[in-house]
């Protein structure tokens, strides 16, 4: 068995359960976790953590000012050592920057894994233009969830034969195929942490045109984060506090019986005004598909390649809400439309996204720079 260092930070947040569940789905290779923040570690459990900030004071200062120095981290080489990992694996553009001193002392490979903002807007930071273009030298393969986000680690500099697709990948066990009752009444799911990326603002004006035109709609949203007060305070100002629910941040497993009563998944994603975009596509949106739970979105990321440009999903245009409340409609009252749709998201989360398939083609990826 061989040993690889998964540097996340933040630890395991929600947008990172695809990285939990992968840790845990190797086979020949033990997963340890070094982390700068320990968050939510009852709810993603890893069976060996070392944070680095559970040091005593003086210690915690020292590696604050040698980060803010150097803009690595100190320490994690020497205990790579000690761990005798054969290969770190960074989960952020930034995480792998700052594991470069560590690669260099420990002499094994990097493997840096980019999600959005790191490919989207940080480049367009000189210092971080700097750090990347020493990074995409130093370090030895580059993951990207789709081809539109690896296409876009090339445009930023990185050399195309480090660059490597390495699609989500989701238990499918755990989704399993739900068919829909379509009663009278009609449940429209937001599944997002709320920031601006998410596109809850349009996904709401969407939604006040659908419930126009189906009077017994209702809108839930899963999800917390710094733009709840602005989703709260639009939803009170359009009218809609009657038909809305707020669930808040639910646990993973909590999810899954809403993803198997609502009729669709609306997840309206934009580029942010800071550049942040999904780098790839949403696991919530992979899981929607899953279970049979139909799917419109936005042309954005590789969103249109996970949901088959449409063949899978209904895809629109970013911030057309004209768009977002014709593809509900289409989704709620097009039953036959929509269960081809449906069929055809299940067949490619079966065939392109099984955590099994995505965990051996990770180890593959690990066995490329290992040898």
């Amino acid at each position: 068995m061989k040993t690889v260092i998964h540097s996340v930070n933040p630890y395991l947040e929600p947008t990172t359960v695809w990285i939990h569940d992968q840790i845990r789905s190797l086979r020949r290779y033990t997963p340890i976790v070094y982390s700068r923040h320990s968050r939510n570690v009852d709810r993603f459990p890893v069976e060996r953590l070392v944070d680095f900030t559970s040091a005593g004071v003086g210690r915690r200062l020292l590696d604050r000012v040698s980060i803010r120095l150097k803009g690595t981290y100190p320490r994690y080489g020497r205990h790579m050592v000690e761990d005798q990992a054969d290969l770190i694996h960074a989960h952020f553009g930034q995480e792998g920057y700052r594991c470069l001193a560590a690669r260099k002392e420990a002499n094994i490979p990097l493997v840096t894994t980019f999600y959005g903002l790191d490919v989207s807007a940080l480049p367009k930071v000189l210092k971080w233009q700097k750090r990347f273009d020493r990074l995409f030298e130093e370090g030895d393969l580059f993951l990207a969830e789709g081809p539109h986000m690896a296409s876009c680690l090339v445009d930023i500099g990185c050399p195309e034969d480090k660059v490597r697709v390495q699609r989500l990948g989701i238990d499918l066990d755990a989704f399993p195929f739900h068919e829909r009752s379509h009663e009278e009444t009609y449940e429209v799911l937001m599944y997002a942490s709320m920031r601006e990326k998410k596109g809850h603002k349009y996904g709401i004006e969407a939604f006040a045109r659908v419930r126009d035109k189906l009077p017994s709609a209702t809108l839930t949203l899963i999800g917390d984060g710094p733009l709840r007060g602005e989703i709260e305070l639009q939803i009170r100002s359009m009218g809609l506090s009657d038909d809305t629910t707020f669930l808040g941040s639910l646990s993973h497993s909590d999810c899954v019986p809403i993803l198997n009563r609502a009729d669709v998944l609306l997840y309206p994603s934009v580029m942010a005004s800071d550049g942040d975009t999904e780098g790839g596509a949403p696991v919530g949106i992979i899981e929607a598909m899953a279970c049979g739970l139909p799917v419109v979105s936005t042309k954005h990321a590789d969103i249109p390649y996970v949901l088959m440009d449409g063949e899978a999903g209904i895809v629109v245009d970013e911030r057309d809400v004209t768009g977002l409340a014709n593809g509900v409609l289409v989704a709620l009252q097009d039953q036959q439309a929509t269960q081809a749709c449906i069929k055809a998201a299940r067949t490619a989360a079966e065939e392109r996204h099984s955590l099994t398939a995505q965990a051996i083609s990770l180890e593959a990826a690990y066995d490329s720079v290992c040898t």
